[in-house]
């Protein structure tokens, strides 16, 4: 099963949710607090990414990211994304940028670079646009799936 990235204006979280019958995704839903919730760009996501996904959710919520903040982040997590920089350096970067991922190391180091294009997801739900920033979002070089296919 896929499941795609929500986010949660209301609340300020995001999670995975099921794909709707539908194709105008208008019935998607918090699974937090059961606000409407918008779709962020980027990959879908299988059940064994659940958990992956949470805990570095939960890591970008407790940062208390605004839009701003956030799209800086995303502005510099595809700037190394494009400059072929290896997975773990990424990570090594966006640790020091937002030391509260340092607890939920393991989820952005696990199946490198998965981690890595949760964090990108979860920085654009972020943003005030809910838009990627220029570039290839998930470049060959780290092993990425271009967008709509689970990753």
């Amino acid at each position: 099963m896929t499941y795609l990235p929500v986010y949660c204006e209301t609340c300020a979280r995001a999670s995975l949710a099921t794909s709707p019958a539908d194709e105008d995704q208008q019935g998607l839903l918090c699974s937090f607090c059961e606000a409407p919730a918008r779709v962020i760009p980027g990959p879908v996501y299988g059940d064994g990414d659940w958990l992956a996904f949470a805990e570095i959710d939960s890591a970008v919520f407790n940062a208390q990211l605004d839009g701003a903040r956030a799209t800086l982040l995303a502005e510099e997590l595809q700037s190394l994304f494009d400059s072929r920089e290896p997975a773990p350096q990424i990570v090594q970067r966006m640790l020091e940028r937002l030391p509260s991922l340092v607890a939920i190391r393991p989820a952005l180091m696990n199946q490198l670079p998965r981690g890595l294009r949760m964090l990108m997801t979860l920085l654009i739900g972020r943003t005030r646009d809910g838009a990627p920033p220029s570039g290839n979002y998930a470049p060959n070089a780290l092993g990425g799936e271009p967008f709509g296919e689970p990753g």
